[in-house]
């Protein structure tokens, strides 16, 4: 048995918790750690001074119309040019943007949020939305952890821990070389698991939603649509990896606590310019997001100093590094799980 209060009330929205408060409860059996207490006062504290609230303005500037334009462009010069190379990588920024924009309002609440989460999703990368719940919010209750956290079992492609002898595959030395092949990948990956998923589910508005992307992209050239989607993969995966798989890897037994782990296992990037600002979508910012996924991302940046010293008050490192240092960690870190055994 596990504390999920800090959880909890990371992922639901004020509506969640008043329904929460009429429901039947009963006395916690132990009390609850010092850090969890002193994140909830931390977390009222941003509540107040309003932190969680979203501008709709800065959400269209921010977030939609730089994927939504990137895609329309994209598409114009892919069909009515023979720019197709920039169409290409118009269409996969468009795509990687359109991936932090189902990421932000999967996490985001109301009905407004919902309907930007699935339809976008499903439009701009053919994602379902309710696999990519399922299985991301895993990942934010517990991140890092062995035979929970699906995002770091990649094994047998990469590994982020050596494999006992008879699960060890040869290619395995190789993969410090070959780690950015396998990264274009991720949205092929995803686009895939969402098929599997859709297949089995009843949600006829995300299946006819994902096929509508399926017929955008049949209008396209053939490399420009292939193109776009491993172009897409890469950048979202140098992104997301690079955050966590430098950081403790936690064993499913080990002690649990909501606050500690994500401090144990995120690392966030300090981008030199606005470009890759942009490219990194918020995900630069992983500590803030990881302890406040339903957070508009554009109040990051201002909370990113608050978090540093909470963390500082109550004896744990907020882990930043550049841009450079942290893609050679993450380097490091594909090289030393490539050595034999």
């Amino acid at each position: 048995e596990k504390d999920c209060t800090d959880a909890f009330y990371a992922f639901h929205s004020e509506d969640a918790l008043r329904k929460l408060k009429k429901m039947r409860s009963q006395p916690a059996t132990e009390p609850r750690e010092e850090i969890s207490i002193a994140f909830e006062k931390f977390r009222k504290e941003l509540e107040r001074d309003g932190w969680f609230k979203r501008n709709w303005f800065l959400d269209f500037a921010h977030s939609i119309f730089p994927s939504v334009f990137c895609m329309i462009v994209g598409f114009y010069l892919a069909l009515a040019t023979s720019y197709h190379f920039f169409a290409t990588i118009l269409i996969g920024v468009g795509m990687q943007q359109g991936g932090w924009i189902g990421h932000d309002y999967a996490h985001g609440r109301g009905a407004v949020s919902s309907v930007l989460a699935s339809g976008l999703s499903a439009l701009i990368n053919g994602f379902s939305m309710d696999w990519w719940n399922n299985k991301h919010n895993t990942h934010h209750t517990f991140p890092n952890r062995k035979e929970v956290d699906s995002d770091i079992h990649n094994e047998p492609i990469l590994h982020l821990w050596f494999p006992t002898k008879g699960q060890d595959v040869w290619w395995r030395k190789y993969q410090h070389v070959f780690y950015p092949i396998a990264y274009s990948f991720l949205f092929a990956s995803w686009r895939l698991q969402s098929i599997q998923y859709i297949l089995m589910s009843k949600n006829w508005k995300e299946r006819a939603l994902i096929a509508t992307n399926y017929m955008m992209l049949a209008f396209l050239p053939w490399y420009v649509a292939i193109g776009s989607i491993l172009l897409s993969g890469l950048l979202v995966a140098f992104v997301v990896t690079a955050n966590h798989q430098t950081e403790e890897i936690l064993e499913k037994d080990d002690k649990y606590n909501f606050i500690v782990d994500q401090f144990r296992t995120t690392r966030g990037v300090a981008c030199p310019d606005p470009i890759t600002e942009f490219l990194f979508g918020g995900m630069q910012y992983q500590m803030e997001h990881h302890l406040f996924p339903i957070m508009p991302r554009y109040h990051y940046p201002a909370v990113r100093p608050l978090v540093t010293k909470f963390a500082e008050e109550n004896g744990m490192q907020h882990h930043i590094s550049g841009m450079v240092e942290i893609f050679k960690m993450n380097y490091d870190v594909m090289k030393k799980y490539s050595q034999e055994i």
